[in-house]
């Protein structure tokens, strides 16, 4: 029976420069960057299971705060990464969320829980503010400056409710350790975004290609999706997610121009981040602000590629931006 996964948690996030200095805290622009490390409990699985773990009120920052990143690593007991081959991380996420006042969080049923989505055009399906599989070790998820993700923000919740920060879910195939770590920062100025997600669908299947396409060597599955982008702004970072299989992604604007390109990164080894046959890192853009604008109402076009050398089941077609509101835009 293999037992004692983790899910470690690295968190970045800004804060005030009156509050005590960290020594793991840097200087942004004249706010402090903290960063803090957390250990997910200890997941226990048999050879070939399956563990979906959802974890509540977990005990990441609070308060009205910034993100700056959010970045995870499978462990063992031992702190050791564990690679794929012996734990494959499906996915993690992490997301704020509501209960009624006054109600224990500890004992809060999960239908009385109401998620705070991100501000993208998929929330009912993929509403995440940060999460990823596979490739968590070799991807970017850090916002660029003067950027970051506000959550804790206390007008925000519904009538009658409360925010709790933080929702985790953690789903690995015969796994061990996790941990996970964010950078954020105390709410002490007014900086915009909006989390736009565009994907192409939550799943599907990639056929084994002809003998014909084969003979051609064009043994590639093109899937493509198309969404509204209701609000417009500059995109100041992308990133793709995909499976095993995957070769990458591509965003395009209504007339077709490239908006963002992110391609996997496969391993070549044994070593945990370095897993041959995975992907172990999708690349990501950081546009610089101004120069990669959508407009309010821009349809816009997620174009997923896959090897079809042979069939792939359950893959994924994933595209994330983030996209400051030019109205809202403002300096750390």
């Amino acid at each position: 029976m293999k037992m004692w996964p983790f899910l470690l948690l690295l968190v970045t996030l800004l804060l005030s420069t009156a509050a005590t200095l960290p020594s793991e805290a840097l200087n942004v622009r004249g706010h402090l960057l903290k960063s803090k490390t957390f250990l997910s409990p200890a997941i226990f699985l048999r050879p070939g299971s399956v563990s979906n773990k959802i974890y509540f009120d977990v005990a990441f920052p609070k308060g009205h705060i910034a993100l700056k990143s959010f970045d995870a690593e499978v462990v063992d007991e031992h702190g050791v990464p564990v690679p794929l081959h012996e734990t494959y991380l499906h996915h993690w996420v992490v997301e704020p969320y509501y209960i009624p006042k006054g109600a224990d969080a500890a004992e809060t049923k999960l239908s009385k829980i109401i998620p705070r989505r991100n501000s993208g055009v998929c929330k009912t399906t993929l509403g995440q503010y940060y999460g990823l599989g596979s490739e968590t070790r070799h991807t970017a998820t850090w916002v660029p400056d003067p950027y970051g993700i506000e959550v804790g923000d206390p007008v925000a919740p519904p009538e009658g409710h409360e925010e709790k920060q933080w929702l985790l879910n953690v789903f690995q195939i015969d796994v061990a350790k996790c941990t996970v770590s964010l950078k954020y920062l105390d709410w002490l100025l007014t900086m915009a975004h909006d989390l736009g997600c565009l994907f192409v669908q939550i799943e599907y299947q990639v056929e084994k290609c002809s003998s014909e396409d084969r003979a051609k060597n064009d043994c590639v599955h093109v899937q493509v999706a198309k969404q509204i982008l209701p609000r417009g702004g500059d995109i100041v970072f992308g990133v793709a997610h995909q499976h095993s299989g995957g070769i990458g992604a591509s965003l395009h604007g209504e007339d077709g121009r490239l908006l963002c390109e992110s391609v996997a990164t496969y391993g070549e080894g044994r070593e945990a981040g370095n897993e041959e046959g995975y992907i172990v890192g999708m690349s990501t853009c950081y546009p610089k602000p101004g120069t990669v604008t959508v407009s309010d109402g821009e349809a816009l076009t997620v174009v997923s590629n896959y090897s079809s050398e042979r069939q792939h089941t359950g893959v994924m077609g994933l595209f994330y931006i983030l996209v400051a509101e030019h109205e809202q835009q403002s300096q750390l």
